[in-house]
């Protein structure tokens, strides 16, 4: 695991943020077994809020016994409803919603009325409501949520003990911020505590919400509180693996044909499997027809490979490179049918112009994922210009990435999914820095309203744009990949809520002399995230 003693000399955190008067005593008994007054005393306490602001420590979470001064509801031998307020902050008030709808359908007792604050304790105290959700544990318990220590995205500070972290939770930091999960910016990265990650079952830092109720309203949320926590802790939310050039020719095409399919993934297949959606690009045809074009370098992995590739983890792999149609498109088509046959999607070439530029949609974990791809990259030294197999109405070939054509494909994909991911190829080789063509594209990309677009194709490392309402991650380098470039890579993990990009976490991985994969040894895996997190810097 990575631990640095290295802090932040600067540290910016934008947090984003979400009665009457007495007539008689006959009618007074009559009123009082009708309607709550306020007579008595229930805790409140304050409610953990991000803001945005600078933080020289983090905010921490606290709580405050308030006076509430209200009467137990009497229900009257008569089946008429009683009316219940419930106060929640506004984050999350569309759930209570839902599930206040749903309990109305269920039951005649109450009549729920919802009301939206940012201090929901404090209007049970002030008698203003019956029932409020807040952060902590002194009500009925409503649920828990993770909560992320967090530092800039290009820290190099990666991991925490949870004798570290309780500390932090307790004393504050001036390099750490604590905070839900879901508000952390994707500019910034939630360290791992004892090696987990706010994702795991098993993350020991948790928020606590509860129902504080006036005396008396304890009954009204038995059913609530249970409802009311499983979507509360239930967001839709997406681990995807991204990965740089996949070729399984040469060496690693040698092993598979000799029948060990698993061997060019068989290290790092448990960075890949556990992820709900892992992504590459296919630096080559795959299967047994066609005949190389005249071009400088040209691969073919062997039918098999669909097979390896499947059994990494694979689930989409684009097309859209200068590979592709290495050996025309009758092998084009034999690959894509072999991947299909293995459950692996392809993207950004097809039989014609409408595939080439036709989303991969998939549902996951409640949300619908686009995925598009594209390529741009320069003419090779021997003359082969990779335009020249830009799908057409009448062609097969690949997408190529004009940014008007992006921009067009990843506006009419908006309209069918929650997020857009770009998977793009391009840039210089051997080069870090993006290219002018490589970075319009990626922009022309997020402009239109994708939230992600991941890069291969320089056979290097290249950094990490956070641009507008998105994130571009230019290059991931080679991941299994003979005698064609530095060793050094990574594996991309990216958490998607429905509002984007929450978190990257690099996973530092080498790439032996034959090409397979596997993961960084300490040291590697430092110098590859410096290195990473040198280059973002330059970037933004």
């Amino acid at each position: 695991m990575l631990k640095s003693a290295t802090k932040c000399s600067e540290v910016l955190f934008v947090i984003p943020l979400r009665r009457g008067r007495v007539l008689a005593v006959f009618l007074f008994i009559l009123l009082a077994a009708c309607r709550p007054d306020v007579s008595d005393t229930a805790p409140s306490q304050q409610m953990y809020k991000p803001t945005s602001l600078t933080l020289a420590t983090p905010p921490r979470l606290t709580s405050s016994p308030t006076k509430l001064v209200r009467s137990s509801p009497t229900v009257a031998s008569s089946p008429t409803p009683q009316p219940v307020t419930i106060v929640v902050p506004a984050r999350w008030s569309g759930i209570t919603s839902e599930v206040i709808d749903q309990l109305s359908k269920d039951t005649v007792l109450w009549v729920w009325q919802l009301k939206i604050s940012e201090d929901p304790a404090e209007e049970v105290a002030q008698g203003n409501a019956d029932v409020s959700l807040v952060s902590g544990d002194e009500g009925i318990p409503a649920g828990q949520r993770p909560l992320a220590l967090v530092v800039p995205f290009t820290s190099e500070w990666e991991e925490i003990s949870l004798v570290e972290a309780k500390q932090i939770q307790t004393m504050g930091s001036p390099f750490v911020a604590v905070m839900d999960w879901a508000d952390m910016p994707a500019t910034h990265r939630a360290l791992r505590v004892d090696g987990l990650r706010p994702s795991d079952p098993d993350y020991p830092l948790q928020q606590p919400w509860s129902l504080v109720t006036a005396p008396g309203y304890e009954a009204t949320v038995s059913e609530l509180a249970p409802a009311l926590g499983a979507l509360l802790e239930e967001e839709p939310l997406v681990h995807l693996v991204a990965v740089g050039d996949v070729m399984l020719d040469r060496a690693l095409g040698e092993a598979i044909r000799a029948g060990d399919l698993g061997y060019p993934f068989a290290e790092v297949t448990s960075l890949l499997i556990p992820a709900d959606v892992t992504v590459g690009n296919l630096e080559s045809a795959i299967g047994d027809q066609g005949t190389p074009v005249n071009k400088g370098y040209t691969f073919r992995a062997p039918p098999e490979t669909a097979q390896t590739l499947s059994m990494a983890g694979f689930d989409l792999l684009s097309l859209a490179n200068n590979h592709a149609l290495d050996y025309g498109p009758q092998a084009l088509q034999q690959g894509m049918d072999l991947l299909h046959q293995q459950g692996i999607a392809t993207v950004g070439a097809g039989l014609d112009e409408a595939t080439a530029h036709q989303p991969h949609i998939r549902q996951v974990n409640g949300l619908t994922l686009a995925f598009l791809a594209y390529v741009h990259v320069p003419v090779e030294v021997r003359g082969f210009d990779t335009k020249t197999w830009t799908a057409t109405a009448t062609r097969p070939g690949i997408a190529w990435a004009d940014p008007v054509q992006i921009q067009a494909d990843v506006s009419a994909a908006c309209q069918r999914a929650d997020l857009v991911i770009v998977l793009l190829h391009s840039g210089y080789e051997s080069v870090s820095k993006p290219s002018s063509p490589q970075i319009t594209a990626a922009h022309a990309a997020i402009d239109a309203g994708a939230s992600l677009v991941i890069g291969h194709h320089a056979h290097v490392l290249q950094g990490i744009e956070f641009y507008r309402d998105g994130v571009i991650a230019y290059g991931l380098g080679n991941f299994a990949f003979e005698d064609a470039g530095p060793p050094e890579s990574t594996v991309l993990n990216i958490w998607l809520d429905s509002d984007g990009v929450r978190q990257l976490e690099f996973m530092p991985v080498i790439l032996e002399p034959d090409g397979h994969p596997r993961p960084a040894i300490e040291a590697e895996a430092t110098a590859i995230l410096q290195w990473i997190y040198s280059l973002t810097t330059v970037i933004n």
